[in-house]
């Protein structure tokens, strides 16, 4: 361990693409763990109540329903580094408006500069390591920086939970204060460490944004008279409604029940990661075995249904913990699953712009899921929200099961 520690510091400070790439989505996902078990108790305390606190993360779904179109042109026509150091510097400011915030329309405009700091980031920097390693080592295979990038970020946002947890004791406000901090320092690190041959022939941002508009509409068309596509796509949007609901209020629900300890969600959250990890396995192994994505689907989402029903009725914090941890198993399935479905139905001409699509009905699925559940959860209770969301998990099965008795050839 300490050897391959010296090896990646010497890699990141000899600006190796690879290891520079690893460094800097471990300090992101480091931040973004710093708030994942506190965000909603933050909003709490300062006096929003269910439906107020959805709100306020709708602001961030919409605005990322605004800015990814621009954000990609900006990219391609300012080069990848220029915008990642601006993402950097969105994404710190939304952490520290949130900090210093007292009022919900602080909160909102925090959620916008942070759908903004998101749009420019993602994929940005995935965009400069491949194009940095295939100018370093020609011809080299590149696959395994994402799994690697990955299993970085999962692992710090695992210990940032566990230091926001632990340190949200003390202030709801420090976790989301120090991660600002710590964005400003990814800054600073990318300047230095990120290199990237100037652009040499310049877009206007016009035309990119145009062409770019012209292969959205023409995949959206294709999409939705494709009855595999658009109803794969309405799977998952139905089933992003309860994902959200639970993804917004879990840390709310289990601090309450063990008597208001905001530390105990330090610990929740590098479980919730794990288990989606065996998630993640637990799709490579019926994937490679059995090959039916569909087949997949409907036992993933009954599982889904039943574990967070169960974890909803039940009183015993521990109960309530071990079937929503249960329930993390097939958040772990689901986006990946959905992904390499997409990825056996669609064709490559139009993949980035189907995929596109297929993410922009998730992210409306979630607006729809904050809006409607968000409010349940306040006009009755959390308990309630979760187990409408296990009913819409339900829903989400009809477009399978017609898909199922298409027979058609990518289902298996």
């Amino acid at each position: 361990m300490r050897r391959k520690a010296i090896a990646i510091g010497k890699g990141v400070i000899q600006k190796e693409p690879n290891y520079v790439f690893y460094w800097l989505r471990f300090l992101i996902g480091f931040c973004y763990g710093l708030i994942a078990p506190i965000y909603a108790l933050f909003l709490f305390s300062r006096g929003l109540d269910a439906f107020q606190v959805s709100l306020t993360n709708l602001a961030f779904v919409l605005g990322i329903l605004l800015f990814q179109l621009p954000a990609g042109a900006l990219a391609d026509t300012w080069g990848r580094k220029r915008t990642f150091l601006i993402s950097m510097v969105f994404n710190s400011l939304s952490f520290l408006v949130y900090g210093f915030g007292k009022v919900w329309v602080a909160f909102i405009v925090a959620e916008v500069i942070s759908a903004l700091g998101f749009c420019l980031m993602v994929g940005v920097l995935e965009a400069w390591a491949v194009d940095a390693w295939k100018q370093r080592t020609a011809g080299k295979e590149y696959s395994f920086l994402f799994s690697r990038a990955e299993t970085a970020s999962n692992s710090a946002s695992m210990f940032g939970g566990l230091l926001g947890g632990l340190i949200a004791s003390i202030s709801l406000q420090l976790p989301f204060l120090v991660g600002g901090v710590i964005f400003l320092s990814v800054l600073i690190m990318g300047y230095f460490l990120i290199e990237e041959k100037r652009l040499t022939t310049r877009v206007k941002v016009a035309t990119i944004i145009n062409r770019s508009v012209k292969m959205i509409k023409s995949g959206t068309k294709e999409s939705l008279e494709d009855k595999f596509i658009w109803q794969v796509a309405f799977f998952g949007g139905i089933a992003m409604i309860g994902f959200k609901v639970l993804d917004m209020f879990w840390s709310k629900r289990f601090v309450d029940m063990f008597n208001g300890r905001v530390w105990v969600t330090g610990y929740i959250w590098p479980l919730m990661t794990v288990f989606m990890i065996i998630g993640n396995y637990l799709l490579k192994w019926w994937t490679d075995r059995k090959k039916d994505y569909l087949t997949g689907f409907i036992i993933n989402i009954l599982f889904a249904s039943i574990a967070v029903f169960l974890s909803s009725i039940f009183k015993s914090f521990y109960l309530a913990i071990f079937f929503f941890l249960l329930y993390e198993i097939s958040r772990g399935i689901q986006r990946p699953a959905l992904f390499g479905y997409f990825n056996k139905i669609i064709p490559d001409k139009k993949r980035a712009t189907i995929l596109s699509f297929s993410i922009t009905v998730s992210w409306l699925g979630g607006a729809v899921g904050l809006l409607t559940l968000g409010w349940a959860a306040k006009r009755f209770s959390i308990e309630t929200a979760w187990i409408g969301a296990s009913m819409v998990f339900l829903l989400a099965l009809i477009p399978i099961i017609r898909l199922r008795r298409a027979k058609f050839p990518g289902a298996s």
